[in-house]
């Protein structure tokens, strides 16, 4: 019995201590600056990464220049794969101008 008296007793306590929260007095620029500082806070957590020096216009600029070696790198490769094909040809069908085969000899 003494239990549930000291048990009701705490939840009353507990449930009136609501009762004597007072507001606060805060100054007026108070949210402006937490706000601002959590922010400057967030932006030097983000770009304090792996590369912090890898902005943006960097990133662009990497990706051009790696478009551009590969579309350069394909035009080679089509370039050589168009010679080797045409030096294959020219073999299968014995087409060299080395051979001393000619109608008109």
């Amino acid at each position: 019995m003494d239990a549930e008296k000291t048990t009701s007793q705490k939840i009353t306590e507990i449930l009136d201590a609501g009762v004597t929260i007072e507001s606060v007095k805060t100054p007026p620029f108070f949210k402006d600056k937490v706000l601002q500082r959590l922010s400057r806070d967030s932006e030097t957590r983000s770009t304090g990464a792996l590369l912090p020096w890898f902005v943006p216009k960097y990133q662009w600029a990497t990706l051009l220049i790696m478009v551009l070696l590969n579309l350069v790198a394909l035009y080679y490769y089509n370039k050589e794969s168009q010679v080797d094909e045409l030096q294959t040809l020219v073999e299968y069908y014995q087409l060299s101008p080395t051979d001393g085969n000619s109608i008109l000899n």
